[in-house]
């Protein structure tokens, strides 16, 4: 896969134009599959697709998510958006261990999170889990109410 130099020290991969490149960067980044705790992973993406530095996690997330911190990281995301760049969105993965199939959990983490995004105005690429046997999107049918 081509790359660019990236003054941060890592390089970076060809842009992300569509949902199949985010899914190629978090399995780029995620490397070996296996996790031992529950992390909620973000990156901005420019415009022009490049992933802006640092890559950033919010460690030992609980099971269940707290709509109101959601809101706080939304809030938090929406004012670093700008210095990122106009226009600029947000990718976010979950991960934890076990096995592939989506969980009670992970799903109310991620209707959490659109809906925290939702209400502060942060565009969202699509979000992923990674577990310690895959990584996956979870599909707009993933996210319909129950």
């Amino acid at each position: 896969m081509p790359t660019t130099a990236d003054p941060s020290g890592f390089d970076e991969p060809t842009p992300i134009r569509t949902p199949q490149d985010v899914f190629r960067r978090w399995r780029d980044l995620m490397g070996p599959l296996g996790f031992t705790r529950r992390h909620l992973w973000f990156q901005f993406v420019t415009p022009d697709g490049l992933l802006a530095p640092p890559l950033s996690r919010v460690e030992d997330i609980p099971e269940d998510l707290d709509p109101e911190a959601a809101d706080g990281l939304m809030q938090i995301l929406e004012l670093t958006l700008p210095t990122v760049g106009a226009d600029s969105t947000v990718a976010l993965l979950l991960s934890r261990p076990g096995p592939a199939r989506m969980t009670r959990s992970d799903l109310g983490w991620a209707r959490g999170l659109i809906d925290a995004a939702a209400r502060t105005g942060v565009a969202l690429q699509p979000i992923h889990l990674a577990t310690d046997e895959a990584i996956r999107v979870f599909a707009a049918d993933d996210l319909l109410p129950a």
